[in-house]
């Protein structure tokens, strides 16, 4: 777990000094994607170096989509 973080840390340093730059430039739109996505991928991250069992967005889009597929395949399913 120890390494995980490690790398992690250094990694997101290394991007967010990279892009800082770059970063002031730009839009405050393209900054909203910028952060939604860096929120995203550190959240993923959380679960990966932990090892934790919180929801993942495959969860979110099966309480989403999950009945209404079901419907959909019951539907298109041919009768026995």
């Amino acid at each position: 777990m120890g390494a995980k973080i490690t790398i992690l840390i250094i990694l997101y340093t290394a991007m967010v000094s990279y892009d800082f730059r770059e970063l002031l430039k730009q839009r405050r739109s393209d900054r909203i994607v910028y952060l939604s996505i860096v929120v995203f991928t550190v959240y993923l991250s959380l679960i990966f170096a932990f090892d934790l069992r919180w929801p993942f967005i495959y969860d979110l889009t099966d309480i989403i989509f999950g009945g209404p597929a079901h419907r959909i395949v019951d539907y298109l399913k041919a009768p026995q």
